[in-house]
């Protein structure tokens, strides 16, 4: 008798924690959801590779961590000083659930002021300290395909599939902007964790 009621037990408490996981992994999907077609609105000619760059970040974070503190300053300020300068962006791009990580562009935060110290420090720190995950992007990936299966992305979905399945068995490695991508929008961002640049909320 004890031994069915814990078994009885042990099965309500495997439910109760599958609905538990079922649930958040709905909670998550649809800010991810969001995010994608916010970034299809602003990026309406993004490519597979933007797309999948994008979910990687959102993902992974910086893509790998910075040995070398002066090649990163050393690109930011090349960056800095070939600037395209006929392009209007959002200070701050959120492209992953909950804000935890961020595309801070170039262009609008040094418009503002703001110290590109603080942020290249924030972007070093968020590339030698995040932790993303595999297993999310897959997640993400396998959203996005199904964003495209219902029509919600005007991508390819066979394209859209061999691409991913490619950067699957290379180990899911981070990837450069199309070449139509760079053409049109001339992306130059830093892609940090939120945390990190507190100091550009604004004071109270």
């Amino acid at each position: 008798m004890n031994t069915n009621r814990f078994f009885i037990s042990a099965v309500f408490i495997m439910l109760i924690i599958g609905i538990s996981i079922r649930a958040q992994k709905k909670r998550y999907a649809a800010p991810m959801e969001h995010l994608i077609k916010k970034q299809v609105e602003i990026y309406p000619e993004l490519e597979v590779q933007d797309l999948y760059k994008l979910l990687h970040q959102a993902a992974m974070g910086s893509e790998h961590a910075v040995k070398d503190t002066s090649s990163a300053r050393n690109w930011m300020e090349n960056e800095i000083s070939n600037l395209d300068w006929n392009h209007e962006d959002a200070l701050v791009d959120t492209i992953s659930p909950g804000g935890k990580i961020v595309r801070v562009n170039l262009r609008p935060y040094l418009k503002a002021g703001y110290d590109p110290g603080k942020l290249l420090a924030a972007f070093i720190e968020t590339a030698n300290v995040y932790r993303g995950s595999t297993d999310t992007l897959q997640s993400y990936l396998t959203l996005a395909l199904k964003m495209i299966d219902s029509g919600e992305l005007k991508l390819s979905k066979e394209e859209a599939q061999n691409f991913f399945c490619e950067m699957k068995q290379k180990g899911y490695p981070a990837v450069h902007h199309s070449k139509k991508y760079e053409e049109l929008y001339s992306p130059a961002y830093r892609v940090v964790a939120e945390k990190y640049i507190s100091f550009l909320k604004p004071k109270n």
